[in-house]
């Protein structure tokens, strides 16, 4: 359950004059996403079962005016707690905002712009994950300035950040001071990234959403082995939510391209392709079936990777008349070749 808690302190006077039509406020939720999970390694023969924790959050979006915002998340799922987001939201006007902060901005549909709440199976397609993983990093945010320009049935957006959204000072998180012996951190580094990007919803077909991305990262961080890439991508849904219709279909496509480094030899894993196709029936207003394919291919020597996907889901929520991804229950079987490995997993979502 939701709540606002209204916030009348000193703290947040300048706002409050600034917009005196706007009562400063603070919105809370949060995530728990306990799973129970049974995984077999064919190569290693090795077979693992148990219960965990893959996502426990809280959420708070401070609303200091009706044009600026501050939203953050807490992430408890690891040793210490984490901020996936922090960044600040400023609208000047409806069809213009600017996000500036450590944030989800361009980049593959299925990645962090697919919210957690909202991912079909259990996890996001494997090819947004190892998109993640192989470019700015796996949780998909990174720090920068984001300038969008929004219409009723699409946006347009544009995002100069740095690359790396590693917290390390010494990678994404610059942040020295004038106190220090070397504000560069004694790190040489001016390569950054620049996003291009946009999506269409058109009112004529309903659940309708096309769109794509264009990326280039000169930072050259660890996760792209120094290198610099160009990266480009399209997606077409027809219904984007699990429950959100009867049939729904979701294409994703990817492409990641490596420059080689000045003096390098050329290595296997200059590239990264991948694509995903998925399709869900709605078998009740409470209850949906689901199956994903996809094929990745990092540019290595090991086979390209087919990983299947199925599964079903059930919602209590949805049947009392509340959103479908508020509390779900959703099994998952993945299974694939070229890795041959398989995965079940279990997994309650409890959204307040």
């Amino acid at each position: 359950m939701r709540f606002r808690l209204v916030l009348v302190v000193g703290l947040f006077a300048c706002a409050a004059q600034a917009q005196p039509s706007s009562t400063p406020s603070i919105t809370l939720g949060g995530t728990l996403q306990p799973r129970f999970s049974y995984g077999h390694h064919e190569p290693s023969g090795r077979t693992r079962l148990g219960f965990g924790i893959r996502r426990a959050r809280l959420r708070a979006t401070l609303r200091l005016s009706e044009r600026w915002t501050f939203r953050f998340q807490v992430d408890g799922t690891g040793t210490t707690a984490r901020f996936p987001d922090a960044y600040a939201v400023y609208t000047p006007h409806p069809n213009w905002s600017f996000r500036v902060g450590r944030l989800p901005s361009i980049q593959p549909r299925a990645l962090a712009l697919t919210s957690h709440r909202y991912v079909d199976a259990v996890e996001r397609p494997a090819i947004a994950e190892r998109w993640g993983a192989r470019t700015i990093g796996s949780d998909g945010r990174d720090f920068g300035l984001e300038v969008a320009y929004h219409r009723e049935q699409g946006r347009l957006l544009l995002f100069l950040h740095n690359g790396d959204g590693s917290w390390e000072r010494l990678r994404g998180n610059y942040r020295e001071s004038p106190s220090s012996t070397d504000v560069t951190g004694g790190v040489r580094h001016t390569g950054m990234a620049v996003s291009l990007g946009g999506t269409l919803t058109p009112k004529a077909v309903d659940g309708l959403e096309v769109g794509g991305f264009i990326s280039y990262n000169g930072a050259g961080n660890p996760n792209t082995e120094g290198r610099r890439y160009v990266s480009y991508g399209l997606h077409l849904y027809r219904g984007a939510n699990p429950g959100s219709r009867p049939l729904r279909l979701k294409l994703d496509g990817l492409v990641v391209q490596y420059f080689r480094k000045e003096g390098a030899e050329p290595v296997p894993a200059d590239r990264l392709l991948g694509g995903a196709v998925l399709g869900a029936v709605r078998l009740h207003r409470a209850a949906e079936a689901f199956a994903r394919v996809e094929r990745l291919d990092e540019g290595r020597t090991e086979p390209d990777r087919t990983i299947l996907t199925v599964g079903f889901s059930v919602s209590p929520s949805a049947y009392g008349g509340e959103g479908y991804e508020r509390q779900r229950l959703t099994v998952a079987y993945t299974t694939e070749r070229g890795i041959v490995q398989r995965l079940l997993v279990v997994q309650w979502q409890l959204i307040f």
